[in-house]
């Protein structure tokens, strides 16, 4: 059985963030030599399914972390509805005064909220964010006061240094474990499959089970685990704040271990052995790690399962419970007669000094320098053991028990104190202006548009697919844009000004201010996940007209968003892919096909800018005979894998409100 302090010196220029999934493993990250670890509690954060901490141990647990000199981050990264933010803000409120050092946010209604009530509160935008570029992260940081921002983990190292060196905040990146198919905040995947939302944490991981695609049955959507321990060396001079290391669902060997590895690696400034990287690997992994996105290697390497064979090497790992040895804390007493008694507390190089009751003369029998020592050093119930204890005092002095001892206490106390106090305040639902109805659509290429499409305000095309002369008046700017990318795009955006091009639908928060400055008009496409009115405000002060809303909300949840977007027909993409799922199957020629899951539905695959990938949903959504059901709302149409004259044919069915035909979705 090992034991293990952690020096309150052990201070590098680049933090180790640690998962801790419930209190084994915070134990395991700090024996491992985390700087600072990330945690939930019960609500509001991506990883339901992790034991996670309640409002009752997490003072325990911010506690025990802060007394061996590690920071506590709490995840609150998820989507919001309007009835969860006044429970969000009391939650935040109350977290902040039990000490916890940082929120990680997903939803930018919710960092809005949070800054607007509580400016006091340090945010940091979670990956769920999408921010992926150094336009994004520094909008977050004038528009939200963003201190932080967790970085995409699909960057290479050229476009993580780009952000990280530039950037108006700290930067964070993923480093090692599990990482998603789907750009992160991008998936629906889980939702349309089985009604567990990943942006509401319940990803139930559809990405890890077969598909077919060209007649080939395969794990087409699986990534093996990411592990850039064999780049540590270089990382360091990325300019990176923050090395992250997923795994809230894993168990505390794994986190002590990975934590352990990458605390040696970079405390020694080096890149990991093989020898380590197979020992990381025994720990967890599938079929091995890959660097592809780092390293700008995309390929079918990337792919990888959990095998039996690695479910038994990790059991094989297990050791024997964690014992995590309390620091020390040097006491020294002052009892002087007539005096008020003094006791300070010193670790590491923190100090402070609590003050108690008059010292008196003893009527009878003194107490001894003994019978206060023994008192004095009852620190079990706290996060430290006695150093060196020191007691001063006159003689024939008396001094109850219950002083010493609520000495003792106000002592460690006061070393935990927050001195920063906040009151919870109600949250107060913005008054939103209603915008103008409007029907607007997206079509895949200008071979799709149909001659009735007069029936749209707004068309829509891919930016990369728009040419002068199209009928399209409207463009539509990628999921994702790297710093590295946005030269090409830049032109294509001058092009399509030029082109009497009045609408941008923009996708990410990192295209706000370009596409302002080229005199576009925004909506804001369903990809920012807007769930309630806060980010509705938010979207709408800088400068956006129109927004898709989330397809996630129910009818009598969008009914308060009056006028703006619904989808109101299509095949929703389900999954943004920055790996090409289509290059190691169907060939990069055609750049289309379908990928059948296992109860037979198919999938629409197909290509867009920088060689990623759409996954549709197999199931359209349908209301051409409901739409008095959303005659409230803006309608928005997703046209994907449909000829010219299919599409022709729903934009006529839905003038005359004909019923649906095969299986559909319903906005309900």
């Amino acid at each position: 059985m090992r034991s293990f302090e952690k020096s309150l010196d052990m201070n590098t220029k680049i933090e180790i963030l640690a998962p801790a999934g419930d209190y084994d493993a915070l134990v395991g990250a700090i024996y491992g030599g985390a700087d600072a670890v990330y945690l939930g509690v019960s609500e509001f954060n991506a990883r339901i399914r992790a034991k996670n901490f309640t409002m009752e141990t997490v003072k325990e647990a911010v506690r025990l972390a802060h007394a061996h000199g590690v920071k506590v981050y709490i995840t609150l990264n998820t989507a919001l509805y309007d009835r969860e933010l006044s429970k969000m803000l009391e939650y935040t409120c109350e977290l902040h005064n039990l000490g916890v050092d940082a929120f990680i946010v997903a939803d930018f209604g919710v960092m809005s909220l949070i800054k607007a009530t509580y400016p006091e509160i340090e945010v940091h935008a979670s990956t769920q964010s999408t921010i992926h570029n150094l336009d994004g992260a520094n909008f977050v940081v004038d528009t939200l006061g963003v201190k932080r921002v967790v970085l995409a983990r699909e960057l290479s190292k050229k476009n993580i240094e780009y952000v990280s060196k530039n950037a108006k905040c700290e930067t964070e990146i993923f480093v090692h474990g599990a990482h998603c198919m789907s750009v992160s905040g991008q998936c629906l995947m889980s939702y349309f499959q089985g009604g567990r939302s990943g942006n509401r944490g319940e990803c139930a991981q559809p990405c890890r089970l077969p598909y077919t695609i060209n007649g080939k049955s395969s794990y087409h959507l699986s990534l093996k685990d990411m592990s850039l321990a064999s780049n540590a060396k270089e990382i360091l001079d990325l300019g990176v704040a923050s090395l992250k290391i997923e795994g809230r669902m894993k168990s505390e060997d794994y986190v002590k271990g990975t934590v352990e590895a990458w605390r040696k690696i970079i405390d020694e400034k080096r890149n990991a052995k093989k020898e380590e990287i197979k020992t990381l690997g025994d720990l967890f992994s599938r079929q091995g790690f890959t660097d592809g996105y780092y390293k700008s290697k995309i390929d079918a390497t990337m792919l990888g399962i959990r095998t039996q064979e690695n479910k038994d090497t990790t059991k094989l790992q297990a050791e024997e419970k964690i014992v995590l040895q309390k620091p020390s804390v040097d006491i020294c007493a002052e009892f002087y007669l007539g005096k008020e008694s003094k006791l300070t507390l010193k670790v590491g190089e923190k100090e402070i000094t609590v003050l108690g009751d008059i010292v008196e003369e003893a009527q009878n029998a003194p107490i001894s320098r003994e019978d206060i020592i023994k008192n004095l050093s009852k620190l079990g119930q706290t996060p430290f053991s006695l150093g060196k204890i020191e007691v001063l005092k006159s003689d024939n002095i008396m001094v109850r028990v219950s002083s010493i001892n609520a000495l003792r206490r106000q002592a460690v106390e006061k070393y935990f104190e927050v001195v920063r106090k906040l009151e919870v305040k109600e949250y107060k639902r913005p008054e939103l202006k209603e915008p103008k109805k409007i029907k607007t659509a997206v079509f895949r290429c200008e071979e799709q548009i149909p001659q009735n499409v007069d029936y749209f305000d707004v068309v829509f095309l891919p930016i990369d697919k728009y040419k002068n002369g199209s009928r399209a008046n409207g463009i539509q700017l990628p999921p994702v844009i790297f710093d590295s990318e946005w030269q090409e795009i830049e032109k294509m955006m001058d092009n399509a000004k030029s082109g009497g091009i009045e609408w941008a639908l923009i996708s990410n928060i990192g295209q706000i201010e370009r596409a302002k400055k080229h005199g576009f008009k925004l909506i804001a496409d369903y990809r920012f996940n807007v769930f309630n009115a806060s980010c509705v405000d938010f979207l709408t002060k800088n400068g956006i007209e129109n927004i898709i809303l989330a397809p996630e909300l129910s009818l009598a949840q969008a009914r308060s968003f009056k006028g703006y977007s619904l989808i109101s027909y299509g095949n929703i993409p389900a999954m943004t892919t920055h790996k090409c799922v289509l290059k190691d199957t169907v060939g990069c020629e055609k750049c289309e096909g379908y990928m059948t899951d296992r109860q037979g539905a198919k999938l629409f695959v197909h290509g867009i800018y920088g060689h990623r990938n759409l996954i549709y949903n197999s199931v359209p959504v349908y209301m051409a005979d409901k739409l008095g059901d959303i005659s409230d709302f803006s309608n928005h149409f997703i046209f994907s894998s449909e000829t010219r004259d299919e599409c022709g044919k729903v934009i006529n069915a839905y003038k005359n409100k004909k019923a649906p035909n095969g299986t559909f979705r319903r906005i309900k």
